[in-house]
């Protein structure tokens, strides 16, 4: 069994217009629904086995901030500049190379190609919003072999739909 978590990355900020796209940093909404997101997921699934992020920079900020809220290490967040921008057979080939010891892993990128992710594992999604997530589970062993067919849609979850309490609690 493996399990999926599929992240869009948060709000970006637009004030840096000389930045190269992969150069745009988050704004403070997005690193804010980012932090949220991450103690929602620690809270509703544990800590991931992996993170994997695009290295475009909106992307590994917010798997930093996740990490940070998950308690997972920083330091082991693996970038691949192919999920900068990603269709989903690029998406795909990038997860295939995930460790079969690996069982649950984050996956941090952007849309269009996260949608249309989530589309092919068989859920009707118009749009990703940034810094939401999705659940999937697989009955496979191998990374390689996740697909439609044994793909198990868990849940669906918007950062416009996650509120923090003064105690540092979640609430949906």
């Amino acid at each position: 069994m493996k399990k999926l978590i599929v992240m869009r990355h948060g709000k970006s900020s637009w004030d840096y217009a000389h930045l190269d796209d992969h150069d745009r940093p988050l704004n403070e909404r997005g690193k804010k629904n980012t932090a949220k997101m991450g103690v929602y997921l620690l809270q509703k699934t544990g800590k991931p086995e992996l993170i994997l992020s695009s290295s475009a920079e909106r992307a590994y900020a917010t798997a930093v901030i996740a990490a940070e809220n998950m308690g997972y290490p920083k330091e082991q967040i693996v970038t691949d500049k192919e999920l900068y921008l990603a269709w989903v057979e690029e998406i795909l080939q990038c997860l295939s190379k995930v460790p079969n010891t690996v069982s649950y892993c984050l996956i941090v990128g952007h849309n269009p190609g996260l949608t249309l992710l989530i589309n092919h594992f068989g859920v009707a999604l118009d749009n990703l919003p940034t810094a939401s997530t999705a659940c999937f589970e697989f009955d496979t062993q191998e990374w390689k072999d996740i697909s439609p067919a044994n793909a198990r849609f868990q849940w669906l979850k918007q950062a416009k739909e996650i509120e923090m309490r003064d105690s540092g609690d979640i609430r949906e």
